[in-house]
């Protein structure tokens, strides 16, 4: 198949590797300023199952150069979403398919502001990675997962191509993958743990081990996780209360010295995705009557660095 993974972060980079060496065609879509570590260096992988080094990927900074693709890979932060869809609109629209791999809930509803014609669905990402620079990461752990979300009528199959593929043996690199009827669902189980931990490692400035241990933290975690439960329940999304204990499990599960992504963002100086996460909450909060007052605080307080340029403050 012809995929076209857009943005070449710590998501995109592992599953485009992955899809070729499992023997795709793989086209970076990719903004001039980084095609040059790529064009040099291809994609360079560094962890526990190996370093791998693959050039057979090509990339790209012009929509109008990327024809007959099958699927398209959204891999950017949710911030860029909307203006990443509005510059690879062409590509995006006439696609088979494409698969947000966004943080958040609202990627699918961001791409489709300015590409509404495109066959999208959401999806989920998941590494213990982090992006060194364009086209080269270093992961920690020695399986990716990817969940999907069930593909538009006519669409099924190239989506049931990609989910086989990717269970090729002769693919080093791992990637359990599977579909749901109800994707979103899942995003929002995964989004109550991820909006918490992005806002508490960004307040606190520590990782999981001093957080979801510490009593007093663990409320103020059942406090953040429960509002997001009680807007996403208002916004019709079948959510269980068992879902908040899990959560908080997970959490719990976490390494001690693991922050959220955005806590990255946050001390390099970095835009942050708030406005995807605890501003989501918060928004909908509103909408729905729903108080927020955790995520209120945490929006509040984070606000001033959304934009980046606070490296060096902490």
């Amino acid at each position: 198949m012809k995929i076209l993974v857009i943005g070449a972060g710590a998501v995109g980079t592992y599953c485009g590797a992955a899809l070729a060496m499992a023997g795709h065609e793989v086209t970076f879509g990719v903004r001039n300023s980084r095609r040059r570590n790529i064009t040099l260096e291809g994609l360079e992988l560094t962890g526990p199952l190996g370093d791998f080094h693959i050039r057979n990927v090509s990339h790209t900074a012009d929509p109008a150069a990327v024809t007959g693709i099958d699927i398209v890979l959204s891999t950017v932060k949710l911030y860029d979403a909307t203006s990443s869809a509005r510059q690879w609109r062409v590509a995006l629209e006439a696609s088979d398919i494409a698969i947000s791999l966004q943080d958040g809930v609202d990627g699918v509803e961001r791409m489709r502001t300015c590409a509404p014609n495109t066959n999208v669905i959401a999806g989920l990402a998941s590494t213990a990675g982090t992006s060194v620079s364009p086209g080269r990461v270093k992961y920690s752990c020695d399986t990716f997962s990817l969940t999907v979300g069930t593909a538009p009528s006519g669409q099924h199959t190239v989506v049931r191509r990609l989910v086989e593929s990717i269970g090729n043996e002769r693919n080093p690199l791992k990637i359990a993958i599977d579909q749901v009827q109800d994707i979103e669902q899942a995003q929002w189980r995964r989004f109550l743990a991820l909006a918490t931990h992005a806002a508490l490692t960004c307040l606190i400035r520590l990782g999981a081990g001093a957080i979801y241990h510490d009593p007093a933290l663990i409320e103020v975690a059942r406090r953040s996780i429960r509002e997001i439960f009680d807007v996403g329940r208002a916004d019709g999304v079948r959510l269980d209360y068992a879902d908040n204990e899990k959560a908080l499990a997970m959490l719990q599960a976490l390494p001690d010295d693991m922050v959220a992504s955005m806590h990255h963002d946050l001390v390099s100086g970095r835009r942050l995705e708030l406005d995807g996460l605890s501003g989501l909450v918060c928004r909908k909060g509103r909408v729905h009557g729903i108080a927020t007052p955790f995520h209120d605080f945490a929006y509040a307080c984070l606000k001033p660095h959304m934009g980046g340029g606070s490296a060096g403050l902490f």
